[in-house]
């Protein structure tokens, strides 16, 4: 015969759990749970929650996919909350982080964001132009180009089949985009050039990358791209900095994921420093596109 649950439940019914991952250690979240919660967690092997707001069962990821898998539960010394461990799949925190205490409370009350965005909720969520869906879009409309042969309509299908020093030209445009940001580059206005100048980096390390088999899941661009406009931490003059280097230092011979995504992550740092959402070039460079009568059949 099963004993009863050994937990002291309050008049309302509902205790605290926090929720730990059994990888990392990380606090994930907290909730809270009544009975019916809690026997669906240990029924189901997944945790399930009673929502406060909306007055009923839910079972976490039930949405996202970001479900977690029970490993341990423990109680507290006076029997009121509950710890427990978990396997987690994706990021837990409905704004995208891996954990929702992503934030760290400054002395002078401010919240300084310590750790990174897994994902766009856009994406997880519902819309259509979430980063990563964005991204992939954009993405893979130049595989749409390298896999068929357009040549005849198209200058950048011709590129994907050419012998053409990609690398170069892309060193070219990370140091113009370095002179946009210090004033010394100049087409029509800073903020125009810097999104023209942040979608030609793009374009081209697209293109060398999908020449050279890089997929898209290794380098991961929405991640690359997630830096949130209002962080002022980064000066143009520093960004400019960062772009030279990476121009200096971007090897010919081989083009890796992770060089892949540093470009990215360059030019969204470049972005932000002029207060410009580093999605922008890739939006600017899709309308494009979708505005290419040859690619009709891949947008559609």
């Amino acid at each position: 015969m099963t004993s009863p649950l050994p937990i002291n439940w309050p008049p309302d019914g509902l205790i605290p759990a926090v929720i730990q991952d059994t990888t990392s250690g990380d606090v994930l979240m907290v909730g809270f749970m009544n009975e019916t919660a809690l026997s669906q967690t240990r029924s189901t092997g997944f945790v399930h929650f009673w929502s406060r707001s909306r007055q009923k069962l839910w079972k976490k990821g039930e949405t996202s996919g970001h479900v977690q898998r029970v490993e341990n539960i423990f109680i507290n010394c006076e029997q009121n909350s509950l710890l427990i461990e978990v396997e987690q799949t994706g990021a837990v925190c409905h704004d995208g982080y891996p954990t929702c205490y992503y934030r760290r409370l400054e002395p002078d009350n401010s919240l300084e964001t310590v750790r990174s965005r897994w994902f766009d909720p856009v994406d997880v969520y519902g819309g259509n132009d979430g980063l990563a869906t964005t991204t992939a879009r954009w993405w893979g409309a130049y595989g749409y180009l390298s896999r068929h042969d357009l040549g005849a309509e198209s200058s950048t299908s011709r590129l994907l089949r050419s012998e053409t020093d990609v690398i170069t030209r892309i060193k070219d445009e990370l140091r113009e985009l370095a002179g946009v940001l210090e004033g010394t580059h100049i087409h029509t206005n800073q903020r125009d050039d810097a999104v023209l100048e942040a979608s030609q980096v793009l374009y081209w390390t697209a293109v060398e990358a999908i020449r050279q088999n890089v997929p898209l899941d290794a380098v991961r661009p929405d991640r690359a791209l997630d830096q949130p406009v209002s962080d002022t931490s980064l000066s143009p003059e520093t960004a400019a900095s960062l772009l030279r280097t990476a121009a200096d230092t971007l090897a010919s011979e081989t083009f890796r994921a992770d060089q892949v995504h540093l470009v990215f992550s360059h030019v969204a740092a470049a972005c932000t420093s002029l207060g410009i959402p580093p999605l922008e070039p890739i939006q600017r460079d899709l309308e494009e596109l979708k505005r290419r009568s040859y690619l009709a059949p891949y947008f559609a």
